[in-house]
């Protein structure tokens, strides 16, 4: 590891801990902060080795994620055998394969019938959340097969003093990979992206009908505390 990049590491670590300290003061002033969060953020930011993480990006082209968006591809924990799956960002090549899974479970049994023509519709929704900074559909992928999906979006409002949340939408996994660890580990690694882009909570909806996803998502920590509603409306003529 060169001289430069240690530099350059500790640099950025230093920026931070003076951002944290700032952004303490400020908040201090209006009484917002509990004793111990300056400590421990702090703490952690010291504790980072962003000389490895640099040292790391250089080793694979040179190049670090922009800013607000997912790594290109980021290993997940799977479980203990298998190999450990990739988590990246969608392309249109894989839109067959996701509409395929959202097929496989009953709250997706109005996707259309598999081995059909995409409808246009599918496209037209991928290339908005495209375009979108604050939506990023992604695939978990285990070599060349794409075994789960998910998507997450980011919504900021006024309540809790403007605090942005994340949400995570159509989790969705291929049969064969039910109990391997990949969901828990794709949910883990979207509440970490969320921390990442200041959001402040964590939230997602699933059909009554999935019961046993309902005690999954319980054990990761989610809580029942809101009584979820829809409106269906028509399609356009």
């Amino acid at each position: 590891m060169s001289a430069t990049t240690t530099a350059l590491a500790a640099a950025v670590r230093d920026a931070c801990a003076r951002a944290v300290i700032d952004a303490y003061e400020d908040a201090g002033m209006q009484g917002l902060c509990a004793e111990g969060r300056f400590e421990a953020a702090v703490g952690a930011i010291e504790r980072v080795d962003l000389a490895a993480i640099v040292a790391a990006a250089g080793a694979s082209g040179g190049k670090l994620p922009a800013e607000g968006a997912p790594p290109a591809a980021a290993p997940l924990e799977g479980a203990a055998g298998t190999p450990a799956p990739l988590l990246r960002r969608a392309t249109r090549e894989d839109l067959p394969a996701i509409v395929a899974l959202l097929r496989d479970e009953p709250p997706g049994a109005r996707q259309g019938q598999a081995g059909s023509a995409l409808a246009s519709g599918y496209l037209a929704a991928f290339e908005a959340i495209e375009r979108d900074p604050d939506c990023e559909l992604l695939v978990a992928c285990r070599g060349a097969q794409l075994i789960g999906t998910m998507q997450l979006d980011y919504t900021p409002g006024l309540s809790r003093q403007g605090a942005w949340r994340a949400t995570i939408e159509t989790l969705r996994l291929a049969p064969g990979e039910r109990s391997r660890g990949t969901a828990r580990a794709m949910i883990e690694w979207a509440i970490a992206r969320a921390r990442s882009r200041g959001c402040r909570i964590v939230q997602l909806g699933s059909d009554r009908s999935r019961v046993q996803a309902h005690r999954f998502y319980e054990r990761l920590g989610f809580v029942a505390s809101h009584l979820g509603m829809q409106l269906e409306l028509a399609a356009p003529d």
